[in-house]
């Protein structure tokens, strides 16, 4: 398996997140292709954009439960931040959160497709 590699070029410990899946390298990797498909990153982009904010919030707070499943700790981070702004009513750093949110996501998109395609 290619679980080992990627979360390597992901520079990130599997070990966590392998035992959360019960060191079953197939499952994780399964799931890691779902990863892929699901929309929550792009409801998250296309809230900013129109500035709901409540439905920022929820796409951020489901990505960020997604990426703690896998133990994608930027990814985590990124998202926790953007879920406490919106908590604060502090609306104004969203954008420019997410934009550092967006360049990471896509790296950790490309570096699975790699391995999973």
């Amino acid at each position: 398996m290619y679980i080992k590699q990627i979360y390597e070029s992901l520079e990130l410990d599997p070990t966590d997140v392998l035992h959360r899946f019960g060191d079953n390298e197939m499952m994780l990797e399964k799931f890691l292709g779902k990863f892929l498909n699901d929309q929550t990153f792009l409801s998250l982009e296309s809230a900013i954009q129109e500035e709901n904010w409540e439905e920022v919030f929820r796409s951020a707070h489901t990505l960020k439960g997604i990426c703690g499943n896998f133990d994608f700790k930027d990814l985590y981070s990124l998202s926790s931040n953007i879920v406490e702004e919106y908590r604060a009513n502090n609306f104004k750093p969203i954008p420019d959160l997410f934009l550092k949110l967006k360049d990471k996501y896509l790296k950790t998109v490309e570096i699975l497709r790699s391995y999973l395609s």
